[in-house]
């Protein structure tokens, strides 16, 4: 009697998780450009000395989710973006909040994000934000401030720690993508991809030093995500645009300063591909001609013709980023217009679609 009892509550559970998971999420938010809502209105450009907020010129290249609730990454590609991290505020339509609040955003102000072009969350609810500090990089690009990471913690809503990483960069650096690893005697690990050089660049927290490890030639792009090989074995997989097959990085060599890095090839003889994110032995990607989003199972060997198609953009759209529920069995793929619009004047057209694992 007590195994059937406990046999009911399994179900009820499953059944009311599965409620709370199409209740939290509806199956697709859209929106043009960046519509904003702000906690004071006539103090936007204040924060922008002075110049207005072009809701146009907003293009959201990443989304994640945590608890509820989701974040958005949107660079500061062209002039007139008030904020490069935002709250999605969901009630009768999409609207933005910056995040963690508008001044954090002030143009100039070093202490504040200037341009956010990646971020990672940890398992602690931790943003950590690459902020290269260069503005308007699609039009007349400016250093405004040197490059630095900043960690927003979720949980207490602010900025808890700035980090100046202007000793690893150089002039002509050009960073992309951030990973944070929790080493096994509570060290923090910041790992930085700059293409530039072909470089991970590796800062250690606690210590506040740094090092560079070339990975590959210089490029035009090179991304990075995380994957776990064994629970305390963790993976880089690296990807150089324009160029066939991904690469794998041990993290272990990376945090050696002077170490050999080995690094290993898959599918060098396949099609291109563009990372759009990672879950623990998960990769996201498309293929660089195609706007279908595919999921490579990293515990079996890569092939290019066997990944899983778990997610097709539609017309003209194209996925920029895939981001798992930390809690939940739930995706989220980011696919817009970006390509369209981002010579153009129209507002960029977004959609975020939730899928169920």
């Amino acid at each position: 009697m007590l195994m059937k009892t406990n046999q009911v509550y399994a179900v009820l559970f499953v059944l009311c998780l599965s409620v709370v998971i199409s209740n939290a999420f509806p199956k697709n938010l859209a929106w043009n450009g960046g519509p904003s809502r702000l906690k004071c209105e006539h103090g936007s450009t204040f924060w922008m000395n002075n110049e207005p907020h072009l809701k146009d010129n907003v293009i959201a290249i990443k989304a994640l989710m945590y608890m509820d609730d989701i974040y958005l990454l949107t660079p500061r590609m062209k002039h007139g973006v008030l904020s490069t991290v935002w709250l999605i505020l969901r009630e009768q339509r999409v609207e933005l909040e910056p995040y963690p609040d508008l001044r954090s955003h002030n143009i100039g102000d070093c202490s504040a994000i200037q341009n956010a072009v990646d971020f990672y969350l940890d398992n602690l609810g931790n943003l950590w934000v690459l902020d290269t500090g260069i503005i308007d990089t699609l039009e007349s690009p400016r250093c405004t401030c040197p490059p630095k990471v900043t960690v927003i913690s979720i949980l207490l809503g602010k900025i808890t720690k700035r980090i100046d990483i202007s000793v690893l960069a150089e002039p002509n650096s050009l960073l992309q993508n951030i990973v944070v690893e929790y080493g096994h005697v509570g060290k923090i690990f910041i790992y930085i991809s700059d293409a530039s050089r072909g470089a991970v660049l590796v800062y250690e927290v606690s210590s506040e030093t740094g090092w560079a490890v070339i990975a590959c030639a210089p490029s035009v792009g090179l991304q990075i995500a995380m994957i776990k090989r064994a629970p305390a074995h963790n993976i880089l997989i690296i990807v150089i645009l324009h160029q066939q097959g991904l690469f794998e990085l041990d993290t272990s060599a990376l945090r050696r300063r002077n170490s050999i890095s080995p690094i290993r090839v898959y599918g060098d003889h396949t099609k291109a591909v563009l990372l759009l994110g990672s879950d623990a032995h998960h990769i996201y990607l498309r293929h660089v001609e195609c706007s279908d989003v595919l999921s490579w199972d990293t515990r079996h060997a890569y092939n290019s013709s066997r990944l899983a198609n778990i997610h097709s953009a539609g017309p003209r759209l194209t996925p920029t980023s895939v981001a798992a529920h930390p809690l939940r069995p739930i995706l989220l793929v980011l696919d817009s217009n970006y390509a369209d619009t981002v010579n153009g004047h129209l507002p960029t057209y977004h959609k975020i679609s939730f899928i169920e694992q």
